[in-house]
């Protein structure tokens, strides 16, 4: 009980605040007995987030005219009642709402304090407004509302923000304080000062941290008018908190009565000290505005917590915070991807419901963006594993991302099990939640601390581990000795593909989706595909990733992020052109050479002499197309014996579809077609014969197989495992996009086998048509080359060898070609449509496009990396409406149209 007039303002001076209700009317004793399970006394101390070196800021308005006023107004019963706050929130009964309705209307009570308790969803949160809005319109007074964030799970730090779920992504004090990111941190206080203002409240209390906020995040909210105190830390008594007691209106009514009677034996009152607490209230509710918005409603057609841009905040905020405390080796980020077998497991404190596998957490599939892993779970008590110790000993490097249980003997057994690994292996171990550490979590190679156990974090953290982005976190309190508050290990980020809001690459997030979305779905119903995917990269950052439509027309299987898409064209960029580039980084071949010096079967022909800058630029004269298949069937429409079986053996050792099998030889006739081919005018003429050959030349000049050298060179130092020949070997035929029927050749649906007749001759490994790719793996390809052949900090392709490839060889004939890559068109470029690919392209932009109804594009200048994959052959070629609705070009634009002019 405060024993002087000032006591409660030398609580808010040095940092708590009592709210303390008085009954010495005899009146209203009689009206409090009457009325049952009341609620009619919270004694809450707080301690204050700060400590102030000033006066709270409302307490200037101590003697407004409005405080004057109002006070005057009351008799000493409705003083009492201005500092009763009641606790409510949505999801109570009906019973527990008339109850305040009564105290509100009869007794005036001051204020009400919203529990997170009962906002399990976003409409609720809704709910809790409306109750809000209604006991708002029923006061004389205005109500103050405090925002309560007592939480009855106190294993995770975060989820420390009151008013429900839409806040309980927002980083607390301990990201804030890892973060150390003053202009964040300031915007993060606005955020949370508009949202809780929209909820009608002005105080937020949340729970004891024991670091407390930045100093900057304070002064948002009293800018904004808005008291945030941090609470005391539990004890014993009947809450369970010594420093909050709490008579509420879900108590039972003989609880409620036995408190209500102790409370009034109290005869008698220090007036004094309850005019002070009612003007301290008052001028609470003053200086927050309430004396002019009584009627407002608490809840606008906008939620600013709930919007792109605060989560691109929030991500930045988490991305800052993490901190690496064991870097040995320098294992994080991690490199030669090509080199290491990688095992990610989950390490939960709890066994999940089922048996918990097969179903992966943020974590797990984001780091499975990055590489080909296994995925494993583990849980105490589980079965099996000692089993589990043997398999992980068997992987180069074990991803642990360990969420913090609460049984006392959990962290014991993470320990031992964490202990045991590392002993065998490299670990990297991420602690999602508080960083209560353990020798064996310790002795892990590598240790991340992510201050929070939601998606943003598990993401994020896997993000951290292949470089995505960098550890800049600094540790906000001391762990043992080894560990001193500041610590943080700074390793870099950017070296591989992040994956961020597009707010966070400088790009609208509603607007780039309503113009992508706009545009593929026009193509949908117009039948221009069945199903399409769409990923876009800018700055390094994937801000667009959705698939849509179906596999097929009869809708049997959705389209996925995953399915694997024959590329056609794109192939020539994807498959022979890198391969190219990486032996002419070596000396071991030059793009100014004659073709005869690399293919043999070239050689004493008219095609000898050709450069091959002029070939792949596509002017040197080359026939546009053969169809070797023709040469496999009779005149009427069988096939040759002697050419094609229906069984694999050594000689028929090519397959071409289902029972269909080339003669290993046939080759050969495709070579002595070209060479006999007709040799035109050397003017631009897109030609693919030589990509035919290409494949060879890459496996003389390297001494390895064509397919092999992509592999272990190219695609596998991506960690771009999904780029590959003849999928049916790795993949099921669910996770493949069906192409034509070929009524032809082949005689069948196309399924799983290159679609291009000519490279299916080839048995499936050509360097004009018979890649597959999921969208994923081909855009690290697509931003290798965007960022002059570096990714994952290795230099891949020299960057003098990717700038004349995709630069403009020959723009005095008009040719808008590279070495291999499609460019923009050199001229009539008006900013209209017709402009190829469209208006927004830059001229160091190149890419190419693919048949079967593929896309890629990269721009260095404006930072672009794009890829769109549809079957738009399926069931026939004979659909053109992807080329004349332009959807993939259109998409293209779409991202430059989203960019803000002033970039």
């Amino acid at each position: 009980m405060i024993q002087s007039p000032n006591a409660m303002y030398d609580f808010l001076i040095t940092g708590y605040m009592v709210i303390l209700v008085f009954h010495s009317c005899t009146k209203m004793k009689r009206a409090y007995l009457k009325s049952g399970p009341l609620v009619l006394m919270i004694l809450m101390i707080l301690t204050v987030g700060r400590s102030y070196s000033q006066e709270p800021a409302f307490t200037g308005y101590l003697d407004h005219p409005w405080v004057d006023s109002v006070l005057a107004s009351m008799s000493m019963e409705e003083r009492v009642a201005q500092s009763v706050f009641i606790t409510t929130g949505a999801g109570r009964e009906l019973s527990h709402y008339l109850l305040i309705d009564q105290l509100v209307r009869e007794q005036g009570v001051g204020g009400l304090v919203i529990s997170n308790d009962f906002a399990s969803s976003y409409s609720v949160a809704a709910t809790t407004a409306g109750v809000v809005r209604y006991f708002r319109s029923v006061s004389r007074v205005p109500l103050a509302v405090a925002m309560d964030g007592e939480r009855s799970d106190s294993s995770c730090i975060e989820g420390y923000w009151p008013g429900g779920p839409a806040m309980q992504d927002f980083p607390g004090p301990w990201t804030l304080v890892a973060a150390g990111h003053d202009g964040l941190t300031e915007q993060l206080g606005d955020i949370l000062s508009g949202r809780y203002r929209q909820m009608g409240a002005q105080l937020v209390l949340t729970p004891a941290s024991g670091i407390g906020l930045p100093s900057v995040l304070e002064e948002r909210f009293t800018v904004n008018h808005i008291v945030h105190l941090e609470k005391g830390s539990p004890g014993p008594d009947d809450t369970g908190l010594d420093w909050i007691t709490v008579i509420d209106a879900d108590e039972e009514p003989d609880s409620a009565r036995a408190k209500i009677a102790s409370l009034l034996e109290w005869e008698t009152a220090d007036t004094a000290e309850i005019n002070r607490a009612a003007r301290m209230v008052l001028a609470l509710k003053c200086w927050s505005g309430l004396n002019q918005q009584h009627q407002a409603d608490p809840v606008t057609e906008v939620d600013l917590s709930n919007t792109p841009e605060t989560g691109a905040l929030i991500r930045d905020m988490y991305a800052n915070s993490l901190t690496v405390l064991n870097n040995r080796q320098e294992l994080i980020p991690l490199k030669g991807l090509d080199r290491l077998k990688v095992a990610c497991i989950s390490m939960a404190g709890k066994a999940p419901s089922g048996s918990g596998q097969g179903s992966l957490n943020p974590f797990q599939e984001m780091a499975a963006n990055y590489t080909r892993m296994d995925q494993f779970w583990w849980h105490p008590g589980m079965t099996g594993e000692d089993s589990l110790l043997v398999k992980l000993e068997g992987y180069d490097v074990v991803l642990a991302g360990i969420t913090p249980g609460n049984e006392s003997g959990d962290a014991r057994r993470i320990e031992d099990f964490i202990s045991s690994l590392s002993q065998k292996t490299h670990v990297i171990a991420v602690c999602f939640g508080e960083p209560a550490l353990t020798e064996g979590i310790l002795s892990s190679d590598g240790l991340i601390l992510a201050y929070g156990q939601n998606e943003c974090t598990g993401q994020l953290a896997a993000q951290l581990i292949f470089g995505g982005i960098g550890a800049n976190g600094k540790l906000p309190l001391a762990i043992g000795d080894s560990y001193p508050a500041g610590s943080g290990i700074t390793t870099p980020g950017g070296l591989r593909l992040q994956y961020a809001y597009p707010e966070n690459a400088g790009i609208s997030s509603t607007l780039l989706n309503h113009k992508i979305d706009s545009v593929v779905n026009a193509g949908l119903e117009a039948g221009a595909f069945p199903g399409c995917e769409v990923i876009a990269a800018r700055k390094g950052k994937v801000i667009f990733h959705r698939t849509y439509g179906y596999q097929t027309y009869d809708q049997r299987i959705d389209v996925r992020k995953g399915d694997l898409y024959d590329l056609a064209s794109v192939t020539k960029v994807s498959g022979p052109l890198p391969g190219l580039m990486v032996l002419e980084g070596t000396g071991r071949f030059s793009h100014n050479d004659l073709l005869g010096k690399y293919v043999p079967a070239m050689r004493h022909s008219d095609k000898a002499g050709l450069r091959l800058k002029d070939i792949l630029a596509h002017q040197a004269g080359l026939y546009p197309w053969i169809p070797y298949w023709e040469q496999t069937v009779k005149r009427n429409g069988s096939f040759k014996r002697r050419l094609v079986s229906s069984y694999p053996s050594d000689k028929y050792s090519m397959v071409v579809a289902d029972h269909l099998y080339l003669k290993d030889r046939f080759r050969k006739k495709i070579y002595r077609a070209i060479r006999n081919s007709e040799l035109g005018e050397k003017e631009y003429l897109y030609s693919g014969l030589a990509f035919f050959l290409f494949p060879g030349v890459i496996a003389d000049l390297s001494g390895e197989p064509y397919e092999d050298f992509l592999y272990h060179h190219i695609y596998r130092r991506l960690g771009a495992w999904d780029l590959v020949y003849n999928p049916l070997r790795y993949y099921p035929l669910s996770r493949i996009a069906p192409t034509e029927y070929d009524s032809l050749f082949r005689k069948q649906q196309v399924h799983g086998y290159v679609h291009d007749e000519s490279a299916a001759t080839m048995g499936g490994f050509s360097g004009n048509a018979g890649l597959f790719a999921t969208a994923g793996d081909l855009l690290k390809l697509i931003e290798m080359y965007r960022r002059m052949g570096r990714y994952g900090g290795e230099q891949i392709i020299p960057a003098e060898v990717m700038k004349t490839y995709t630069s403009y060889q020959f723009p005095e004939n008009l040719n808008r070609r590279g070495l291999g890559f499609d460019k923009p068109l050199l001229d009539d470029r008006d900013g209209t449509p017709g402009d190829y690919p469209c208006p927004g392209a830059s001229p160091s932009s190149f890419g190419h496009s693919g048949f079967t109804g593929t896309f890629v594009w990269a721009d260095p200048d404006r930072e672009i990396s794009y890829v769109f994959l549809s079957n738009r052959v399926y069931p026939t070629r004979n659909n053109n409406l992807i080329s004349d609705m332009n959807i993939r070009t259109e998409v293209l634009q779409a991202i430059y149209d989203s960019i803000p002019e002033d970039e």
